[in-house]
């Protein structure tokens, strides 16, 4: 995952100020002759002596670099250098020599694509001839380069002589310089098996982010939107990170890649974020977690606000400082509820850990804490695979617990139903006896029948009184006595095919109080109850119509559904409910509790494709578009053309 660089910047930065301080200890044996020998017989190999290099703070020419005194140059023992985020240019020196036995053909790979810049220039100095020389600018991959992505140099080598390469560098970002160097031959092979890999890396994210969007549209659950969210950023980081972005993509487009890393990262602690919440569900689980990870969530929306315009010397050293932060308190949460036995944090817990032990790895080699190889270059992927699979997992697991949950209550519902059922039964054993006592004893026994049939059509009239009431607690909602949502839907689906048949206007108000849940926080539930009672008291009154269907379907969120009328009188009535609403005292102990409702409303003469699901989505936005532009107001959606 992308915040885990963040989680290691401040630890690898203490490791690489003690390694710069080693290489300048050793920068007396820059001038000692060191040769990185190419053996035979590898498919690939990487530095066994190092390499120089040297910070200019303006453009040096190659010629003057050349000039420079041996002593100016700083030693490198390994196969990656860090180059920090300086915006200066950097110049490195590799001497190079192939074995007699080795192939003379190489292709070096610079396996940091986050490289704006390189000039490169191989040269032979026993005779003083410039071999080769070539230019990456912008990122752009020259037709002839050996490989399309980031960044391939030819090399022709020499067994009887050494030759320098020269390097200039110009990283836009944080940048490493991991170096590899393949015969030619092999590259070929490595291209293959790289493509086939990255193919299977993204073939599974795209398989993961389908199957949820899929989820999500179907069962409408936010924490799938959010899963599509992060599998998408972390897509996008890794396309730019392994170099199958500028390769494929966006090589075309230099002023998005100066601004990758930045955009990308921050992008990834935002949507990693956005998971957390919906999945932990932390807006229900206290004040502390939800409001504190919306803090979070801000910060790194700031960020991305302010990256186009501040430098990334300034902003990298935020996202790393942040990013711990994000971690510690993505960790530390996850973490928490697992120990309260919440199995889904339990999940969301292990995902996080391989991609940051894989993470570690990776980064860890190419800070030069232990040496550089390629195969750990792709090792974030492999992290980031095993995390989309678990957290993938996760979500389905939930999805089956929920059912489970369902499933239980139905057989609850249907054992109930047995028991009425069983009821029924001995209601008409109990008609059939007396029938029979009737006909046996009509004349010695009519007084006592008389007074027993009394009795017993007293009991079944209590008994159908009492399946009445739970059939009407079946439909109705136990706080406001209006519709619950079950009956809605049924009577909902029922009007929308009765206007179809008749070509008549049906309009749908779907109302929300404002900031209810300041209400519960800070006078109780009790005192939400009296203001859903109030409001669905409210709803009754204005409506006035007994054709019109007031339902409660949430918490805090009621629907009234409005036939045969004219799309004038339905929204006159929205607002007459608004206004009423937010006239509207509802006194609790001592407290006058004032309160406001925002309020969408869609007016359709629906067509023979309309569904229900299709006008609940209108009518959905256009409370959504209220909440956004302030509530305490009215949006009205009629035929697709929005107006307020």
């Amino acid at each position: 995952m992308a915040f885990t660089h963040a989680l290691l910047s401040i630890i690898l930065f203490s490791l690489i100020l003690f390694s710069s301080d080693l290489a300048a200890s050793q920068n007396a044996k820059a001038q000692s002759g060191r040769i990185n020998t190419l053996p035979a017989g590898e498919t690939h190999v990487h530095l066994n002596e190092g390499m120089y290099y040297f910070e200019a703070f303006s453009k040096v020419s190659f010629k003057q670099i050349q000039q420079l005194p041996g002593s100016e140059w700083r030693f490198h023992p390994n196969s990656s250098l860090f180059l920090g985020t300086s915006q200066s240019y950097v110049w490195i020196k590799i001497p190079l020599q192939s074995n007699s036995d080795a192939p003379a053909e190489w292709i070096m790979t610079l396996d940091w694509p986050l490289v704006k810049s390189i000039d490169w220039y191989h040269y032979r100095e026993s005779t003083q001839t410039l071999l080769s020389s070539g230019r990456f600018n912008d990122w752009q991959i020259p037709p002839d380069a050996p490989d399309e992505f980031p960044f391939a140099i030819p090399l022709t080598l020499d067994s009887d002589s050494t030759t320098l390469l020269y390097l200039r560098i110009l990283p836009p970002e944080k940048a490493l310089l991991p170096v590899t160097l393949w015969p030619e031959e092999s590259f070929s092979d490595h291209q293959l098996q790289r493509n086939w890999y990255l193919g299977l890396f993204y073939g599974v994210l795209f398989a993961m982010f389908g199957y949820n969007l899929s989820l999500f549209i179907f069962l409408r659950h936010k924490a799938f939107a959010a899963y599509c969210f992060y599998v998408a950023t972390m897509a996008g980081y890794t396309l730019i990170m392994n170099g199958a972005g500028i390769a494929w993509l966006w090589s075309d487009y230099p002023a998005l890649l100066t601004y990758a890393y930045r955009i990308l990262v921050s992008l990834g602690f935002f949507a990693a974020l956005m998971f957390i919440r919906q999945f932990l569900q932390l807006k229900h689980r206290g004040t502390v977690l939800n409001r504190s990870s919306q803090v979070v969530c801000y910060l790194w929306l700031a960020i991305l606000l302010i990256t186009p315009v501040v430098s990334a010397s300034v902003v990298i050293p935020l996202i790393d400082v942040f990013g711990l932060i994000n971690c510690l308190f993505a960790i530390g949460v996850s973490g928490y509820l697992w120990y309260r036995d919440d199995r889904s944090a339990k999940y969301l817990t292990l995902s996080w850990f391989v991609l940051i032990v894989s993470t570690i790895i990776m980064l860890l080699s190419l800070n030069d804490v232990f040496p550089y190889i390629i195969e750990l270059h792709y090792l974030q992927n492999i992290g980031v695979t095993i995390e989309v699979l678990l957290l993938s997992m996760a979500l389905a697991e939930r999805i089956n617990r929920d059912r489970k949950m369902r499933s239980e209550a139905q057989d609850i519902a249907l054992q109930m139903s047995t028991e009425a059922a069983k009821a029924k039964e001995s209601e008409m054993a109990a008609q059939q006896r007396l029938l029979g006592i009737e006909r046996r004893v009509k004349e010695e026994l009519s007084l006592k029948v008389n007074k027993q049939t009394r009795e017993l059509t007293v009991a079944m009239h209590k008994l159908q009184i009492m399946n009445k009431e739970l059939e009407q607690l079946s439909l109705t909602d136990p706080l406001t006595g209006l519709a619950n949502r079950r009956y809605f839907d049924k009577r909902f689906t029922e009007e929308i095919q009765r206007a179809k048949r008749n070509h008549s206007l049906i309009g749908l108000l779907m109302l929300d109080i404002d900031h209810f849940k300041k209400v519960n926080d800070s006078l109780g539930h009790q005192a939400g109850d009296h203001v859903i009672q109030s409001l669905s008291a409210l709803i009754q009154r204005v409506s006035g119509r007994a054709s019109d269907l007031p339902a409660r379907v949430g918490g805090e969120e009621f629907c009234l559904l409005i036939c045969n009328d004219t799309e004038d009188r339905i929204a006159s009535l929205a607002e007459s409910i608004r206004q009423s609403a937010a006239a509207e005292r509802v006194k609790y102990r001592d407290e006058l509790i004032r309160y406001t409702i925002s309020i969408g409303v869609y007016c359709v003469i629906p067509a023979p494709d309309t569904t229900p699901a299709m006008i609940l989505k209108a009518v959905d936005d256009a409370l959504y578009q209220a909440k956004n532009e302030g509530r305490n107001r009215v949006v009205i959606v009629s035929e697709a053309t929005p107006h307020s």
